[in-house]
């Protein structure tokens, strides 16, 4: 059953063709008059004609600009230091981002540090609790994240070795102008990781110490079976609307918790695979892809038929109570399936990630509780995510346990 909840999803999304060519109206009527345009390669977005784009819209509404390129995956806080000085000193309205996750992460925690009366930095320790933020504004041309609505920032301290968040319905962007036609350019590499990342969110909502919510679980299991069913044709078809405006969908409600509401989530796969991010700076779908097979063989056996459901449902797996733990198994092995024909890897060896800094990653894992541990569905402490990353070292291909 549903557990108490509560949720307030302020975005105001504009969806379709040339949606951000109403960025300059819709500013206005928001009353915004001068915005820092935050991104991550000036180049690329001059060269596709999107940058000169907007900037035209904006001043034709008679809204100032100002300019912060230079945004890496796994967002560094070196730059979000320097956006918030630029906020300060120029007095801007609002931080836009145009790009993906990590791009509107930036802006996100910008916008958190341009009012705030500490280092932004605390926010994400926990130190201290976010009040009030710059509104953020988003033109999406990568969708993965779902940081378009989500109330969560993520950001890469490099100086310390940490990739940590910092949560607070204040950090959801005010409007997302979402044209699926920006993102037919896309590298085949990200437009995978982004089915990826979106695939993640929902499973780590999916799979729950709870028992049944009836229309949430059919929500999620839909989403799962779709981008399985049509992650591979957008790969094939990177041009196809139609392929392109459902990821793009997707990427939204994957992670600003409609899916999510009312049960305990679990993201130990995201809690795992954040540190070889942190350590290697290896892109976030990726890392989910190699630790989530890994993750699934380690707990499955805590909710069988959870995963069992999960295999019929998104991979129609055939079961019933008699081959229970059969299916939940041949699940996990479709998932990895699903990876490898999207290109992803599933193991460290794949991608060629080095193997000798598990101990360096359990070391920077926030375990927490009275057991020191993470996780929903099966509570992990720090062995039970060494034998996962142990797992997730070398390829495998096994057809049964």
């Amino acid at each position: 059953m549903l557990q108490d909840f509560s949720i307030g999803i302020g975005t105001r999304f504009v969806f379709g063709k040339d949606a951000h060519n109403r960025i300059g109206k819709e500013l206005k009527q928001m009353g915004i008059r001068k915005v820092l345009i935050h991104y991550g390669s000036r180049k690329r977005l001059s060269d596709s004609g999107l940058l000169g784009s907007v900037k035209e819209q904006l001043r034709l509404h008679g809204i100032r600009i100002l300019e912060l390129g230079g945004v890496v995956p796994n967002p560094r806080l070196s730059l979000v230091r320097e956006g918030i000085h630029l906020a300060r000193k120029e007095k801007v309205d609002m931080i836009l981002a145009v790009g993906g996750g990590s791009v509107i992460d930036s802006a996100k925690a910008i916008g958190l540090g341009a009012v705030a009366d500490t280092d932004v930095w605390d926010f994400f320790t926990g130190a201290e609790v976010p009040g009030k933020s710059l509104p953020t504004g988003v033109i999406l041309t990568y969708p993965a994240a779902g940081s378009e609505s989500s109330e969560v920032s993520v950001i890469n301290n490099t100086e310390l070795g940490m990739k940590l968040l910092a949560s607070h319905p204040v950090i959801r962007p005010a409007i997302a102008f979402m044209n699926p036609e920006l993102t037919y350019s896309l590298p085949k590499f990200l437009t995978a990781c982004g089915v990826t990342d979106m695939f993640s969110h929902v499973c780590e909502r999916y799979f729950t110490p709870d028992g049944e919510v009836g229309v949430i679980d059919r929500m999620a299991e839909g989403i799962l079976k779709t981008l399985a069913e049509i992650g591979p044709k957008v790969l094939a078809e990177p041009d196809n609307y139609s392929y392109r405006a459902e990821i793009m969908w997707i990427s939204t409600i994957a992670h600003n918790d409609t899916v999510g509401v009312g049960r305990v989530q679990d993201w130990a796969v995201h809690e795992i695979g954040n540190e070889l991010s942190a350590l290697y700076d290896t892109p976030h779908g990726a890392t989910l892809s190699i630790i989530m097979g890994s993750w699934m063989r380690y707990v499955y056996r805590e909710a069988p038929e959870r995963f069992a459901r999960y295999a019929g449902e998104v991979f129609g797996v055939k079961w019933n109570r008699k081959n229970t733990l059969e299916a939940a198994y041949e699940g996990i092995l479709k998932t990895e399936e699903f990876f490898r024909t999207m290109g992803m890897p599933v193991s460290f060896e794949e991608f060629q990630v080095p193997t000798d800094g598990v101990e360096q990653m359990l070391d920077r894992i926030a375990f927490r509780g009275e057991d020191d541990s993470i996780g929903g569905i099966k509570r992990l402490n720090r062995d039970d995510c060494r034998k996962i990353y142990e797992t997730a070292l070398k390829s495998r291909r096994t057809t049964s346990e």
